[in-house]
């Protein structure tokens, strides 16, 4: 917890219990010396006797508050039992020094007065000690609210701090585990793409492999420079799939053809960076390079109420070949989606006789303005 937050609060309760003394001592003095002016007659000697028992009062209440103010942490046994034990002494105090250095001034403005007062001394004496250790009892008792809440201030901020950290903590967690998760896809479809060139080179298609590179050097400064956790409009993550495409169409050529079907009001949804790239990947790579003929990868856009629905399929006939669903990069998705959008981002896989189908079910978010339709396959 900052230093400065302590600090303040403690000023705080310290102008509080300031402001509750003078408040107390200053009623004191009012209630005390009321009765002598609405009976009209002046007394010196009971107005300096009650300035100096409001003033040795005030001092004393200070005293009280700064002892509590340590005691604040200890159990509340304890700080009962010095509340008490603080106002009986106080008041033993305070009505000692009414007895003595009041008495002293009781002789020296009114000496008449005086030895009327001596008369009564002792009832004198025990009536201040039972009245004033009521009233700091009371004022000890205002400190310690005063420290209560105090300390209800202090719990917040640190309670409000701990939320703080641990939302900073979580979305730093977050935001780690979304970029693992985003570069995985960039080893994988450079292995690929790279074992096309290759092939293409020892097969002497210099030609092809060369045209492979441009394109993959084009695609990889697109890849590089997006953010791993940024959100894209629709469109954008069609044109980066388009980049992809055109570079498995030169090794593919006419054995690989393109489908593509987006609403021009769903071009500015928003969607993550590369969440739709994987699925195309593995149609290609299970359906297109393992057919002997042509191969068509659909992708159609549409929306479901409030959620962005894009199916991703093939038809290449699979020959008894197992499921794709566990691969690297469907399980990328999921996790991502999960990341995102909890139970309302989920990626569906179907295994058909001919091709593979997969669902991305997302929520349909329109923060970014959609930019002029352009025609993606």
């Amino acid at each position: 917890m900052p230093a400065a937050f302590i600090r303040e609060i403690d000023r705080k309760t310290a102008r509080q219990a300031l402001w509750l003394t003078l408040a107390v001592w200053g009623l004191d003095i009012v209630f005390n010396l009321l009765p002598v002016a609405i009976d009209g007659r002046a007394d010196a000697a009971v107005g300096a006797s009650v300035l100096l028992i409001a003033t040795v009062g005030c001092g004393l209440s200070l005293i009280v508050y700064r002892a509590l103010a340590r005691l604040r942490h200890r159990p509340a046994a304890v700080r009962y039992g010095a509340l008490v034990g603080l106002a009986l002494t106080c008041g033993a105090v305070n009505s000692l020094a009414d007895l003595t250095l009041g008495g002293l001034l009781r002789e020296l403005i009114d000496p008449a007065a005086a030895q009327l007062a001596n008369q009564r001394l002792m009832f004198r004496g025990i009536s201040n000690l039972f009245g004033l250790s009521w009233m700091y009892g009371l004022l000890g008792a205002f400190y310690m609210m005063l420290q209560a809440n105090r300390a209800l201030l202090e719990h917040e901020r640190q309670l409000a701090d701990a939320r703080t950290a641990a939302a900073e903590a979580e979305g730093q967690a977050t935001a780690a585990r979304l970029a693992a998760l985003r570069y995985q896809l960039n080893p994988h479809f450079l292995f690929n793409t790279l074992n096309a060139v290759s092939s293409a080179v020892i097969t002497k298609r210099n030609a092809e492999a060369e045209d492979m590179l441009e394109k993959l050097a084009g695609f990889l400064r697109v890849t590089l420079a997006a953010d791993p956790e940024g959100m894209i409009p629709l469109e954008d993550e069609l044109a980066n799939i388009q980049a992809y495409l055109e570079i498995e169409s030169v090794r593919f050529r006419d054995r690989l053809g393109v489908d593509f079907s987006c609403p021009d009001d769903l071009r500015g949804a928003v969607v993550p960076s590369f969440i739709l790239q994987p699925l195309i990947e593995n149609a290609v790579k299970h359906g297109v390079s393992r057919a002997t003929g042509a191969v068509t990868v659909r992708l159609e856009v549409a929306r479901d109420g409030d959620d962005l629905v894009v199916l991703v399929e093939d038809d290449a006939e699979r020959l008894g070949e197992p499921a794709q669903g566990g691969g690297v990069g469907l399980k990328n998705i999921r996790q991502r989606l999960e990341v995102l959008y909890g139970p309302r981002g989920v990626l569906q896989t179907t295994a058909r006789e001919r091709g593979f189908l997969a669902m991305v079910r997302m929520p349909l978010i329109r923060t970014l303005k959609p930019k002029a339709a352009r025609r993606v396959a």
